[in-house]
């Protein structure tokens, strides 16, 4: 009941009921949010397929990481800005919303999946080109952050498809053939 009561009252403040209420604000930051989600998620899947060795084989891995880094990093600070401003101007809607949740959770794996290859696999990715062989922490590393990712984009995807059950319960018709 707490996180109901907090998330009526951050969309009832001025700035959610804005976006909400505004015939262009809301399309815009979602347009924005798509486009992030889009660019940053081509970055995220062109660095997981080189950390596998499924793609960009010519290209040495701290080239691939190193370079798509800030770019990253960029992407993902606007489309979670503009996530968070998508979810707070309705964000009540969102409290029964199993598929949200399940959005959330993925995320909060992708945070402890970055919290265990940062220091091993992506903040040293020279050492991963030194090795004859791509290590197996770095597939692993691929590999989950694909599931992950995918898991955050389906589960994204499907919130604005989940209808809540009726409060009301079943309306049966009355009507005879």
């Amino acid at each position: 009941m707490f996180i109901l009561s907090l998330f009526q009252w951050l969309q009832s403040t001025d700035i959610m009921t804005f976006i909400r209420e505004s015939g262009l604000t809301y399309p815009t930051i979602m347009s924005t949010h798509l486009a992030c989600i889009a660019v940053f998620g081509g970055m995220i899947v062109i660095t997981d397929l080189r950390l596998l060795g499924w793609a960009f084989q010519n290209r040495p891995i701290a080239d691939i990481v190193n370079g798509l880094r800030w770019w990253k990093r960029l992407g993902f600070v606007i489309m979670v800005t503009m996530g968070f401003l998508l979810f707070g101007s309705k964000a009540a809607e969102y409290d029964p919303n199993p598929y949200f949740w399940t959005k959330m959770t993925f995320l909060a794996l992708v945070g402890v999946h970055a919290l265990i290859f940062r220091p091993s696999v992506y903040n040293h990715p020279e050492a991963l080109d030194a090795s004859p062989l791509i290590p197996t922490r770095a597939k692993v590393a691929g590999a989950l952050s694909l599931i992950l990712w995918t898991g955050v984009l389906c589960n994204g995807r499907l919130i604005g498809y989940y209808e809540p059950p009726s409060q009301k319960g079943r309306v049966v018709s009355t009507a005879r053939n």
